[in-house]
């Protein structure tokens, strides 16, 4: 018994709309999660002061394997006038920073000694996040799409009905 290539070509690609809803529920913890990243992110930098910094030093740090990570540590001045110096969240090798060179600062005036440097490391976590969980998602999407269109080659939702009642009869 020959099977037409026509009929079995859309029933296979009908295999992907599982693969599509998965894909979409993969991806959308990881979007949620960055999304939320980004706006915890949002709220903090626009209650914080900006202000410039100096980086005052350069510290080396040894990580987990042994390896030398450099953190700068940043001096500012607040609106207030007050001195303060905190050390940078993200280490580099080599160092990202040098001695003297200027960089913007962030800071809570309620806790000055909670500063941030305003660069792209804020937004890193959340637009790893967001790209991954969108790109699982619209992967789903396109999956979720190749197999409805299947279906409308095999006669729409009378093509559906017809699917599921066949397979009913098997079982």
């Amino acid at each position: 018994m020959k099977v037409k290539q026509g009929v079995l070509s859309p029933l296979k690609r009908m295999s992907g709309l599982w693969s599509g809803i998965i894909a979409i529920i993969i991806g959308a913890g990881p979007l949620f999660l960055g999304w939320q990243w980004r706006s915890y992110t949002q709220a903090m930098i626009a209650a914080m002061l900006p202000a410039e910094g100096r980086v005052a030093q350069v510290i080396p740090l040894t990580d987990r394997k042994g390896k030398a990570m450099f953190y700068p540590i940043v001096e500012f001045r607040t609106a207030e006038g007050q001195t303060i110096r905190f050390q940078g969240s993200t280490g580099s090798n080599p160092p990202t920073y040098r001695v003297g060179e200027k960089v913007q600062v962030r800071y809570d005036p309620q806790s000055p000694e909670s500063a941030v440097i305003d660069s792209w490391d804020l937004w890193l976590p959340s637009t790893i996040l967001i790209g991954a969980g969108g790109f699982f998602v619209l992967l789903g999407f396109l999956f979720v799409l190749d197999a409805l269109a299947a279906l409308l080659q095999l006669g729409g939702l009378l093509g559906l009905l017809g699917l599921i009642l066949l397979r009913q009869k098997r079982q």
